[in-house]
């Protein structure tokens, strides 16, 4: 007389299944990790061409060392505990190669003295990264000569400074960091907007002050490009 097969224990079967399952779980993620592994391998040598899109982190410097507006946390913390009044923002999106066709682009920024506000930068600047963002890779860091920066100059009459800038004339001096609104002074489609442009006053007499809003350094960093 033959014996019957002993089939399985239903407890056997389970675990035979979430075995299964589980291999198959590690199978799949194996592939994607191998392919994300791949895919950011190979990015490191796609180098940004003229058109693409690119993400940097960048900072502007009034001269080296005296960063004014940065998206690197890094720069910010160091400032700060400087005393330095940096403003912190976000990563910046250029077209490799294009020119702007407005004067001035603004961006959103927080700096502890005004809040969350808007700083303005200048086509001349943005015009300057984003050409010299080409044949950059992804991690590739460079620092860019404004050499106009020394150029962009203005000055305001004793009686404008204190109407516009809300201080006493008489206490400002060379040196000093002032935050006025340029949102006016360059193209009307930004007239409604308060756009602050950090300016360095190089100058002064009894009647006027003179402010340098150029900026003599700019450092990007590229983060993606599409």
């Amino acid at each position: 007389m033959s014996k019957k097969r002993k089939e399985p224990r239903k407890k056997d079967r389970d675990w035979q299944k979430l075995l299964s399952r589980a291999f198959i779980v590690v199978i799949l993620l194996a592939c994607v990790i191998g392919f994300s592994l791949s895919f950011s391998f190979f990015s490191i040598f796609k180098k940004a061409e003229a058109g693409d899109i690119v993400t940097v982190d960048y900072t502007l410097y009034y001269e080296e060392g005296y960063p004014i507006v940065s998206s690197d946390a890094y720069v910010v913390q160091d400032a700060y505990e400087q005393g330095i009044p940096v403003a912190y923002t976000s990563s910046l999106q250029l077209q490799a190669g294009s020119l702007q066709s407005d004067n001035l682009i603004p961006v959103s920024v927080y700096q502890y003295y005004l809040g969350n506000t808007e700083y303005a930068l200048l086509d001349l600047e943005v015009d300057a990264m984003s050409s010299d963002v080409i044949d950059m890779h992804t991690n590739d860091v460079k620092q860019i000569d404004l050499e106009f920066a020394p150029t962009l100059t203005y000055n305001i009459s004793a009686e404008d400074f204190d109407s516009v800038e809300g201080m006493n004339f008489s206490e400002i001096a060379v040196g000093m960091l002032m935050f006025p609104d340029l949102s006016g002074n360059f193209n009307e489609s930004v007239n409604a907007t308060k756009i602050i442009r950090p300016s360095v006053i190089i100058a002064k007499t009894n009647d006027s002050v003179t402010l340098r809003y150029g900026y003599a350094l700019a450092e990007i960093k590229v983060t993606d490009i599409n």
